[in-house]
């Protein structure tokens, strides 16, 4: 896995592109059985009569040096999509209608490549397909309904790029920013500058009702580097920016607490996490563990997390918490994704949505 592709880009051939008019090439739709419908215990999905859609742009799960980009079927690549909805799309069922397509996603070993230009053609051709499903979805379900865009990792690099286009391009349809309840970019490591010259007019979300606003953040054990370290992987990133892609040498990086929702250094107590879950494949999400997790943006961006005992603490990237960044606060992304669609529609949070929160943290309170 720490090797490039085999070949480069342009003598790899390109897999076939996807007709998005097709439901094959979605990975979740509203009326479809898929892992985006899995719910923890005690809560439900209420795709059927949700308020407002979720556009969701899944994580790296192609691993393979055959080529740059992910044969659309690919069977191992897909099934770590299929956990990628349950681990974390599904945190948007009880306030949105699911839509997440299959793309031609980079390999991880994309992003391990000494050559920049590969790198980023293979990003282009992903980025395509994402914007062309947008695109499918807006015309074929969306109907001028609210819609949330979320996203991890790889797929939030593409979110990025996606809200650019769609805010800096108004001419098809002006009133499409108003539409925006917010765009949860998780797990990407984007400078502090990058949000201001990529999406004018898309602020950093400052509160936990504001809506038209981005969320970014990723988390790190609390306390496992020293200070001034950082994880390796941010140490130099390659965020997109007007014009193409850029390398930023030890950047600040965007960051948004998600238990107070606020852009600040203030530390959130126990008291207020939501809940975690330890998804695993092919079995039904576990109950949540509410009051488990403290969070802070320190000084380089980054999300100082405590984490729950055990299990958590068994990832290879050594207190770097990436694969956690939605799992470790799946209780408070969805209550807060109900609390802005509530927002968006000049309303207090739905009941079921207080509920939810008020399930979750009644639960183990002793911890």
């Amino acid at each position: 896995m720490v090797l490039d592709p085999k070949r480069e880009f342009d003598r790899t051939p390109e897999p076939a592109a996807p007709d998005y008019r097709d439901a094959r090439f979605w990975a979740a739709l509203p009326e479809k059985r898929d892992d985006a419908d899995a719910t923890p215990i005690g809560m439900r999905n209420r795709q059927a009569d949700a308020p407002v859609d979720v556009f969701f742009i899944h994580p790296t799960t192609y691993f393979s040096r055959a080529g740059w980009n992910q044969p659309l079927d690919d069977e191992q690549a897909n099934r770590g999509t299929e956990f990628a909805l349950r681990a974390q799309a599904s945190a948007f069922n009880e306030v949105g209608r699911v839509y997440a397509p299959q793309y031609r996603q980079m390999t991880l070993n994309g992003y391990l490549s000494a050559s920049d230009a590969d790198r980023d053609r293979a990003l282009d051709l992903a980025y395509r397909d994402v914007r062309a499903a947008f695109d499918a979805f807006l015309s074929q379900w969306s109907h001028g309904r609210p819609f949330i865009i979320a996203a991890h990792s790889q797929g939030s690099g593409h979110g990025l790029r996606l809200v650019s286009e769609l805010m800096s391009d108004l001419s098809a349809d002006p009133a499409l920013r108003k539409r925006l309840v917010a765009a949860y970019l998780v797990g990407a490591a984007v400078p502090e500058d990058a949000l201001r010259r990529t999406i004018p007019g898309v602020p950093l979300c400052a509160t936990p009702e504001q809506t038209g606003c981005a969320v970014f953040f990723n988390a790190i054990e609390a306390d496992a580097f020293e200070p001034g370290e950082r994880p390796k992987r941010f140490e130099q990133v390659r965020a997109w920016y007007p014009g193409g892609f850029r390398s930023v040498e030890h950047p600040r990086l965007l960051c948004v607490n998600p238990v107070t929702w606020r852009a600040d250094g203030e530390s959130s107590p126990q008291s207020a996490h939501l809940g975690a879950i330890h998804a695993e494949r092919n079995r039904p999400l576990p109950e949540p563990q509410p009051r488990r997790v403290s969070a802070r943006c320190d000084g380089d961006g980054l999300l100082q997390t405590t984490l729950p005992d055990g299990e958590w603490r068994q990832w290879w990237f050594g207190g770097d918490q990436h694969v956690n960044d939605y799992q470790l606060f799946y209780m408070d992304i969805r209550a807060n994704a109900a609390r802005r669609a509530a927002a968006m529609r000049g309303a207090t949070a739905p009941a079921a949505a207080k509920a939810a929160a008020k399930a979750a943290a009644g639960r183990k309170r002793g911890h």
